[in-house]
């Protein structure tokens, strides 16, 4: 992947369910438009005691080993809270690489603003699309009450990658004789 390669890592707001669904299917229908890119998008319900449960997720990454890493990592920076709760401390996925790319790469008051976008809406959307600027990807939100999209590049994510799923996988594989 070019280094130059634009990842898009974006928070949205809705007012009900069927409208984040509906924004959540405008940006996955552009999946497959001009050149080569990966969507991961999860449409998120919060309940009343502040859980936050996954309605949709599709990611054209899946079957990557690095593939599911891209959502998680997104969800991990801006839902700390149920992050402590929901994912194991150590990954062999590269969601650890993800996390850290994004925050050496993103401003900390852009993702404070869109953790809190997120924390404060019923219904939302969170995605992370690569090789979409994200006013492409943005513009497609239409029935978002609020949205944030920040913009990195891919950059050295590629090595990130690369050096978790070297090292960490092998501590985490046991033989039995």
């Amino acid at each position: 992947m070019d280094a130059r390669s634009p990842i898009t890592l974006v928070a949205a707001g809705h007012r009900s369910g069927a409208d984040a669904l509906h924004d959540h299917d405008a940006v996955w229908a552009t999946r497959e438009e001009g050149t080569f890119h990966h969507s991961s998008l999860a449409v998120l319900r919060q309940d009343p005691d502040g859980t936050f449960r996954v309605e949709r997720y599709d990611s054209t990454a899946r079957f990557m080993v690095w593939g599911d890493a891209l959502l998680s990592g997104a969800l991990r920076v801006l839902l700390p809270r149920q992050a402590v709760w929901t994912l194991p401390p150590t990954d062999v996925d590269g969601r650890g690489a993800i996390v850290r790319h994004i925050y050496r790469h993103v401003d900390l008051d852009e993702l404070v603003a869109a953790a809190r976008l997120v924390d404060d809406s019923r219904f939302g959307l969170v995605g992370v699309v690569v090789n979409r600027p994200r006013d492409e990807v943005a513009r497609l939100l239409v029935r978002a009450e609020q949205v944030r999209a920040v913009q990195l590049d891919w950059g050295d994510l590629e090595e990130e990658l690369s050096w978790d799923l070297a090292t960490l996988a092998p501590r985490r594989l046991s033989v039995v004789a």
